[in-house]
């Protein structure tokens, strides 16, 4: 199997390790000081813990991916007729987009065995003529929570529809006179081509064949679309001539929409793993080259690598979908001290943002925090951090988060960019489509950051 490329980034973090570990070894017993060198200690636990954050993502994937495989191995057995297998794979998603095939495919079996009580019953009526029903066959069709269409031999004309058509397709029943004019019921494929009238499987049950199957987007009653599968068959005599033809008609609009949720699923989760590694490698490169000694290295990078792992534990609650801007920042800005969190104030508009937007925001928040509690407000202990935000334009596309510091020492615009400047200014900002803009003023730091949201 060909290494992707998740594979190589984790096989080649697991070989940095195994050769760090071994020159420092071997160092080590070089100088008898293996177990007193806490620098060499410090490095290995900031890789170890890329690395397992790393085996994390790669875990999550593969077993993405394994549950993906069984869903579709379960499609397929479906299509085929086979009764449905599965087992929880521990992906909630997909485990409900198998629940939801199971609980179709049962209904329909189910609705199978009333359609072919409906044909017996058919055949054993014959006081109501070629173009009528007794009222026993009637109250069945009605009763039945499929929809249901039956049409006469050979001309095709549609004798009678039931109440669960009608609902189905919004709208009362069509009343074709023939295949020829089945057009009146108008449906594409799912590649956008039109459905035929010979293609319907009523008019194809009149020819004949025995099982046929169609799913299309048909056009309901109210000018909207919806998917519908149609199961026909032949009703016969007891000659074996065909004397009529009855499909069923289920809405599959769901089942189309979990499966569609599957395979956006799998793109998220692609797109998701790369932004990670990407975001992880940035972080790192970054800390590297600016960090003075590897003990500086050690806890610059593991603080980031934790604000990092709350904030996708925040994103996976949400099933990466939308968040709030309001748990964003409570997540971005946590401290493991009250009196801490009791000076950040945090105030703005109910806005939610997608995963993306919000690893990248959250993560240059995280940045903000880190400086104001090393250099400034909140390293004293009378200073305090506003943070607000709002949507900036009328369309609700920009999104502004405002942050000041005040009462805190006195600032002094910086004779450098610091490492966190540089990793909000860089990476982060290019991450979450925006800017940020950062001010040093005498009173307090004012930063300023917009995002497409």
């Amino acid at each position: 199997m060909k290494p992707n490329l998740s594979t190589l980034f984790l096989l080649t973090a697991i070989l940095c390790v195994a050769a760090a570990v071994g020159a420092e070894a071997e160092e080590a017993a070089r100088l008898e000081l293996f177990g007193a060198d806490a620098t060499t200690v410090g490095v290995l636990g900031a890789l170890a813990a890329l690395l397992l954050v790393l085996a994390r993502l790669e875990m999550s994937r593969r077993r993405t991916l394994g549950a993906t495989r069984k869903l579709a191995e379960l499609t397929q057995r479906l299509q085929a007729g086979e009764a449905p297998v599965w087992e929880r794979s521990g992906v909630p998603d997909i485990d409900a987009i198998a629940r939801t095939l199971d609980e179709f495919e049962q209904r329909l079996r189910r609705k199978r065995q009333m359609l072919a009580r409906l044909n017996e019953e058919l055949l054993r009526s014959g006081d109501g003529g070629p173009h009528g029903f007794n009222n026993q066959l009637r109250a069945i069709i009605d009763a039945l929570p499929v929809g249901v269409l039956i049409a006469e031999a050979p001309g095709g004309r549609i004798l009678e529809g039931n109440a669960a058509i009608e609902t189905i397709r919004r709208g009362p029943v069509v009343y074709s006179e023939n295949v020829a004019v089945y057009s009146d019921w108008t449906s594409v494929h799912e590649n956008g081509e039109p459905v035929l009238q010979q293609e319907y499987p009523l008019a194809r049950a009149l020819a004949g064949e025995e099982r046929p199957v169609l799913e299309c987007r048909h056009l309901r009653g109210d000018g909207t679309w919806g998917w519908i599968s149609i199961v026909g068959a032949p009703l016969r005599n007891e000659r074996g001539d065909i004397i009529a033809a009855i499909v069923a008609v289920t809405d599959i609009d769901e089942i189309k929409t979990a499966v569609e949720q599957r395979r956006m699923m799998n793109l998220e989760l692609h797109h998701r793993v790369n932004n990670s590694l990407a975001m992880i490698q940035g972080i790192a490169n970054i800390t590297a080259r600016t960090a003075a000694d590897f003990s500086c290295f050690r806890n610059s990078f593991s603080d980031r690598i934790q604000c990092l792992s709350r904030i996708s534990t925040l994103l996976g609650k949400n099933s990466w979908a939308q968040t709030p801007m309001s748990s964003l920042v409570s997540t971005a800005l946590a401290s493991d001290t009250m009196a801490l969190r009791e000076r950040i104030s945090i105030s703005g508009d109910d806005v939610e943002l997608r995963s993306d937007v919000a690893l990248a925001l959250g993560m240059a928040l995280h940045e903000l925090l880190s400086n104001a509690e090393r250099h400034g407000a909140l390293s004293t202990e009378d200073g305090r951090v506003t943070v607000d935000w709002r949507v900036s334009d009328d369309e609700g596309r920009r999104l502004e988060v405002n942050w000041r510091e005040h009462d805190g020492p006195r600032v002094e615009n910086p004779q450098r960019t610091g490492v966190g400047q540089y990793l909000m200014k860089t990476v982060l900002a290019r991450q979450y489509r925006g800017d940020i803009e950062i001010v040093f003023e005498p009173e307090g730091v004012r930063a300023t950051l917009s995002a497409e949201i």
